[in-house]
């Protein structure tokens, strides 16, 4: 239903899935995931680091992560991109728009229980309420025994796990 809400949209059918990273080695496992559901389906891979203010070099290991990062994504076949903006939800909600984004990889945001589809939504949606397309966010869970829980914004579908 979200890619018949998207084609009504954009309308050429191709899928681009986002991976949204931070300056974190976890950001590796989010890419993984990103990458698997975009090789799956053919999709186009981006990734997206967002760090806020007007440097990525913020401090002295973020270089190297985002260098790390930068070919580790490479690899997975995305292409890469890096922002620095003060307001993070505006400039991925913008660049959702102007790439056409189908899917969103997160990671999982600060819920007690990620089963709470509610909650999660509530939670993500302080991330990504800029965005304002039909797209399906898939939000991969710290915890690697969990399933990745499936939300749905800007479209007419039911919550559902």
């Amino acid at each position: 239903m979200v890619r018949e809400a998207v084609d009504s949209v954009k309308g050429d059918g191709i899928e681009r899935v986002l991976v949204c990273i931070t300056s974190q080695i976890n950001s590796e496992r989010l890419i993984d995931k990103a990458a698997d559901l975009a090789d799956t389906q053919g999709a186009e891979l981006h990734i997206l680091h967002v760090q806020r203010g007007d440097s990525i070099f913020n401090n002295s290991e973020t270089p190297k992560m985002v260098s790390m990062l930068c070919q580790y994504g490479s690899e997975r076949g995305g292409s890469i991109h890096f922002y620095c903006d003060e307001d993070i939800a505006q400039c991925i909600g913008k660049f959702v728009s102007e790439k056409h984004i189908t899917e969103i990889v997160i990671g999982q945001p600060p819920v007690k229980d990620i089963r709470d589809l509610r909650e999660l939504k509530r939670a993500a949606s302080k991330v990504l309420h800029e965005v304002k397309e039909p797209v399906e966010v898939i939000v991969v869970p710290r915890d690697d025994d969990k399933d990745n829980v499936h939300i749905f914004l800007n479209a007419d579908i039911s919550l559902s796990v």
